[in-house]
C-alpha cells in the first residue's frame, strides 16, 4: 500500500485564491453528486471547472460521480478519530498516541492536526464514474472500502475494473489532477498532496478553515 511518508513536503503553501468561492454540484453540468458519505455538495468553483473540462474526455455514456469534496475541519476530526479507533483495535500493542500508529492511520486518513486534508482545502474529491441511468461502473471496489481495492494498482480486481480506472485517471490527468495511489477514488489539484505527489515545491490551495 503506498504512502507518501517519505514524499517531501512542499516548501510553501501559497492560496491563491482571496476571497475563496465555493459552488455546489450541480447535476445540470453532468457531473452528479452521491449523498452516501455526506450532504455538503459544495466544492471550490476552481476544481469545480477542472471537473467540467474533463468530463470532456469521458466515453460516452459516462459521467463522474462525486462523493465528497469540499470537507469541513469537523468532518475530517470525525473521519480521522474513526481511523484511529479501528486500527487500534487492530493493534492494541500499539499507543493511541504513537507515531506508528499516526503513521499508519496517514495511509487512510490525512490527520487534522497537522498538514490536513486536500478535502479541506475543497481542492479534492472522491469520485467515480456512472453511465446515463446512475448506475456506477466497475470500479473493483467500493469509494472508501479500505482494503486491498482501495489501491490504484491492486492486482486482485478485473480487467474491466482495471480498465473503468484507467478511464477516470486519464480524463483527469488532462486537466492536471492527480490520484492519491492508495485510494484509487481520490483526485486533486493544487493541494498539499498534489504538490507532494508532483514534486512541486509549492501548493497552491490551503485549507479553508483551521
Amino acid at each position: 500500500m503506498f504512502s507518501d511518508a517519505n514524499l517531501p513536503e512542499p516548501l510553501v503553501i501559497q492560496e491563491i485564491e482571496n476571497p475563496v468561492r465555493l459552488v455546489e454540484i450541480n447535476a445540470a453540468d453532468h457531473i452528479f453528486f452521491n449523498p452516501r458519505y455526506t450532504s455538503v455538495r459544495t466544492i471550490r468553483a476552481y476544481t469545480y471547472d477542472l471537473l467540467k473540462q474533463a468530463r470532456r474526455h469521458l466515453p460516452e455514456n459516462c459521467h463522474f460521480v462525486i462523493y465528497e469534496a469540499y470537507r469541513p475541519m469537523s468532518a475530517q476530526v470525525e473521519l480521522w478519530n474513526g481511523v484511529v479507533t479501528r486500527l487500534s483495535r487492530q493493534h492494541p500493542h500499539l499507543d493511541v498516541d504513537s507515531e506508528e500508529l499516526i503513521a499508519m492511520c496517514d495511509v487512510f486518513a490525512a490527520n487534522p492536526y497537522r498538514q490536513g486534508s486536500g478535502h479541506q482545502s475543497g481542492a479534492a474529491v472522491d469520485i467515480s464514474l456512472v453511465d446515463d441511468n446512475g448506475t456506477e461502473y466497475d470500479m473493483g471496489g467500493e469509494v472508501r472500502g479500505f482494503d486491498n481495492t482501495a489501491d490504484f494498482d491492486c492486482p486482485e480486481i478485473s480487467a474491466q475494473a482495471r480498465k473503468n480506472r484507467e478511464i477516470l485517471r486519464e480524463a483527469l490527468a488532462k486537466v492536471g489532477m492527480v490520484n492519491y495511489p492508495s485510494e484509487w477514488w481520490h483526485y486533486s489539484f493544487g493541494d498539499r498532496l498534489w504538490a507532494r505527489l508532483t514534486g512541486s515545491k509549492l501548493a497552491i490551495f490551503g485549507k479553508l478553515d483551521k
